[in-house]
């Protein structure tokens, strides 16, 4: 049987009584049909864990007793994904995805060949929080991605800090495998990786990205969707290295 998890906010001590949020006590009552005394997994989204005890069920509220808590860490390397805008039902895809492949940060930008502008900005990154919230739940991963408002292109290049590795993903580079580069920053503590848009990176982004220190990888033999090609190089990034 799966865990029975729940996103609380705030934080979680031994000993504590918790109230689920309104939702959460709806799904608890309504759809796992938990009772008194069955044990639950609350976590904060910020890395407190905690296993509980449902103490108290009834038709408004899901209380839960904190059994014992633990804090769980992000893993290493730090991940920061910048992709290209994308049409946005991919982009919600790619949110609760990014959450499954514990992505520490997510900058879209906007460039050359990217959707030009996002619509309702803020509305859609509280809609990615949410969907990555759901996530969190289902994995069992402790940390949500930080999903950053869309910048320029030149903007996501000068923000990457100098001790990062950096690595771009590039159609036309035939020279350099992703593996090869992945290998090269095998001991980088933090690493930004650059996906370009559904028509990809223009022959200058490509060079401005290469004067910020980007190291340019190819993919043999395959040109991948602007979001395949995010979830390719996230996975390698976090299980490779």
């Amino acid at each position: 049987m799966s865990k029975r998890r729940f996103l609380i906010s705030g934080s979680l001590k031994t000993d504590q009584v918790v109230d689920l949020p309104s939702e959460e006590a709806a799904h608890a009552r309504k759809v796992l049909r938990l009772k008194k005394d069955d044990l639950v997994e609350l976590m904060n989204g910020r890395g407190l864990m905690a296993l509980a005890q449902i103490n108290r069920v009834d038709k408004k509220q899901v209380s839960c007793l904190v059994r014992k808590t633990w804090q769980k860490p992000r893993p290493l390397p730090k991940l920061v994904l910048c992709c290209g805008l994308i049409k946005g039902g991919n982009m919600d895809l790619l949110a609760q995805k990014f959450t499954e492949l514990a992505v520490d940060e997510v900058r879209p930008f906007e460039s050359l060949r990217s959707v030009k502008k996002l619509k309702n900005p803020t509305e859609r990154i509280e809609r990615w929080e949410r969907i990555a919230g759901q996530a969190l739940k289902q994995c069992g991963a402790a940390h949500p991605p930080a999903f950053m408002p869309p910048a320029e292109y030149t903007e996501i290049l000068e923000a990457a800090p100098p001790q990062a590795g950096k690595v771009m993903l590039y159609e036309n580079q035939e020279h350099k495998t992703l593996a090869q580069v992945l290998t090269e920053l095998k001991d980088k503590q933090e690493i930004w990786a650059l996906v370009g848009p559904e028509g990809g990176f223009s022959s200058q982004e490509a060079i401005w990205a290469e004067e910020a220190g980007f190291i340019q990888a190819g993919l043999p033999h395959v040109i991948l969707r602007a979001e395949t090609a995010c979830l390719t190089l996230a996975s390698l990034v976090r299980f490779r290295l």
